[in-house]
């Protein structure tokens, strides 16, 4: 990867392969209980939906949207952009020795664990059937924040849009959340597709537009579905889109969304170009002065375009400056400073530019979170060290990635080597 003023990045495997492809997260043993515990004072919203001022900002809208289920208001949606990844809160629990917190769904978890804001959702899991597509729409999120995608497609299955507007936004939600399910992301892709065309609210066209663009080129790299899902979108944009807040903010992600295709289609300037759109929008919230929870979801979506424009640094390197690449990757972590993905595209950052040893230490500060993702920094750390000369850095990186993943095969047979 060719850098313009720093050494010469080094060519990083990003990911190990597993000898089982479901992974095999070892359980911690004899560590404190969940008051004192290390992991779970970074992650306790996942945990037992109680706040904390070191959880990363996704879990921070735990939150929030437990007071709103609650309290329900009609017309109260969530525009909260971050969906949890299916099944992390069990490898947190595996990871923190806290097993005894693991339920298969909200309802199971023993009664004397349960908070108040767990009994809420207990309350609406199992009243389910009963409530306003609103209310429902805030359930779905919540239970994704919490990593129960499965229970969301247990207990909705797939949501097929009707035109009427509450509906529709109910069903965006659902087929948002199932993507993260394995092999349901064309079924969703069908749902985004419908409300795209054929739903009355162009934001919330434009905005299943931007979905079905970024969930075609995760799932295989189509290039072709996603490029159908911008020709929704540009005739939405053409015909003149929503200038309110909301409008402004989807946008920014719509934009955002098509950069993610500009980068699969190897135009990385036309990247950049849409990238400085969705920024543009991004400031436009700012502008506005956002309050309370406004504010959280302008946060969330400038991380995000951050991140992104750190991933493009990392993956199309252009005139970027090691400087620059250097400011978005603090820019990044003082937006969120305490979630696991962002120390990782941090330590992506450095590592594109070739500063091996500073990003050896960011993607070794991801994996002191846990969970799959930090198992992978670990990884990603041991190369850092092996190319910044640091043999027994590496051996110990390898090592603490088998810690929160024993199915590792590029580690275990690093180590084997070394021993």
């Amino acid at each position: 990867m060719p850098t313009t003023d720093s050494a010469p990045a080094v060519q990083l495997r990003r990911r190990y392969t597993r000898s089982d492809p479901r992974g095999l997260f070892p359980r911690g043993s004899g560590l404190p209980d969940l008051d004192e515990n290390r992991l779970a004072i970074f992650w306790r919203p996942i945990i037992d939906m109680t706040d904390s001022e070191f959880a990363p900002m996704r879990l921070r809208m735990i939150r929030h949207v437990s007071g709103w289920l609650a309290e329900p208001v009609p017309g109260r949606w969530s525009w909260f952009a971050m969906i949890g990844v299916s099944g992390l809160r069990h490898q947190v629990l595996r990871h923190a020795g806290l097993e005894h917190w693991d339920c298969a769904d909200p309802t199971a978890l023993p009664e004397e664990l349960r908070t108040p804001q767990w009994r809420t959702l207990a309350r609406a899991v199992a009243g389910y059937a009963d409530l306003e597509p609103h209310t429902r729409a805030l359930v779905v999120f919540q239970l994704a924040q919490l990593s129960y995608c499965d229970v969301v497609l247990r207990l909705a299955g797939t949501v097929r849009p009707t035109g009427e507007p509450d509906h529709d936004r109910y069903a965006y939600e659902v087929a948002r959340v199932t993507t993260r399910v394995p092999g349901r992301t064309p079924a969703s892709l069908a749902v985004f597709d419908e409300i795209a065309r054929r739903t009355p609210d162009p934001t919330l066209a434009l905005a299943a537009s931007a979905q079905g663009i970024g969930h075609s080129i995760r799932n295989g790299g189509d290039t072709g579905t996603a490029g159908a899902f911008e020709e929704h979108g540009n005739r939405l944009l053409a015909a003149g889109p929503a200038e309110d807040w909301h409008g402004h903010l989807v946008r920014s992600r719509y934009h955002r969304a098509v950069a993610l295709l500009r980068l699969a289609q190897r135009a990385p300037e036309a990247m950049r170009e849409e990238i400085a759109a969705a920024t543009e929008f991004s400031d436009r919230l700012f502008a506005a002065d956002p309050q309370g929870t406004d504010r959280l979801v302008a946060e969330e979506n400038l991380r995000i375009l951050v991140e992104s424009r750190i991933k493009a640094a990392s993956r199309a390197r252009g005139a970027e400056s090691a400087a620059e690449v250097t400011g978005l990757c603090e820019q990044l972590l003082a937006l969120d400073p305490y979630c696991v993905e962002a120390r990782l595209v941090a330590g992506d950052g450095f590592a594109a530019i070739g500063d091996h040893a500073e990003a050896a230490r960011r993607y070794a500060r991801a994996g002191e979170l846990g969970t799959g993702a930090g198992a992978v920094a670990w990884f990603r750390a041991g190369q850092c060290y092996e190319a910044a000369g640091d043999r027994a850095a590496a051996v110990d990186a390898m090592a603490r990635c088998l810690e929160l993943d024993s199915t590792a095969v590029e580690p275990r047979a690093y180590l084997t080597a070394a021993a």
